[in-house]
């Protein structure tokens, strides 16, 4: 076990609370830098594709805003649905296929998201319906969506194999691999 986890065995209701608010305010904060660092190179590649074809892009601030936007939103959702539906960690237990089925739910949940981001900017922005801002998505073609998916997957299974993998081990023991003693 952690030397958080028993730790909180004796504490207070108080201080349980406390330590389980600033436990998940640092697994959001976690959560929304990578994100946002995703986010924001996919926005990159975007502006890069805009540019090729003769589109004025977007500036930058705007991009970095609308990646922490997105990313504080995405991560938030990832962090309950996480408390919600929580991967298992038995001792002795491959994670694989737990990560993989937990993957594959949250970015279907994230695709479900971000489709309805789209409908709602397209209603509140554009004055579209929100099911034509909704079909814009992936441009509605089943290719575009599984490619959307994919790259979705490749950003979440990391997050989810982090957190995973921390919890596997120990807290501790985590940082004492991944950030050295």
């Amino acid at each position: 076990m952690s030397d958080t986890s028993h730790s909180t065995e004796t504490l207070t209701r108080w201080q349980k609370i406390k330590h389980g608010t600033v436990h998940e305010t640092k697994k959001f904060l976690i959560a929304t830098g990578y994100l946002a660092v995703w986010f924001y190179a996919i926005g990159l590649y975007n502006q890069s594709q805009l540019i090729h074809l003769g589109v004025d892009g977007s500036d930058t601030v705007f991009s970095v805003t609308v990646a922490l936007i997105k990313a504080a939103i995405v991560g938030k959702f990832l962090i309950t649905v996480e408390m919600l539906l929580p991967i298992k960690v038995n001792k002795g237990k491959p994670i694989l296929w737990s990560l993989l089925g937990h993957s594959l739910i949250y970015v279907v949940l994230v695709m479900i998201l971000h489709a309805n981001a789209l409908g709602i900017e397209g209603y509140l922005l554009h004055g579209k319906p929100f099911l034509e801002g909704l079909l814009e998505f992936g441009h509605a073609k089943p290719r575009n969506l599984f490619m959307i998916a994919f790259i979705y997957w490749l950003i979440i299974v990391h997050y989810l194999t982090y957190f995973t993998v921390q919890k596997a081990i120990g807290e501790k023991e985590f940082k004492d691999i991944f950030l050295g003693k």
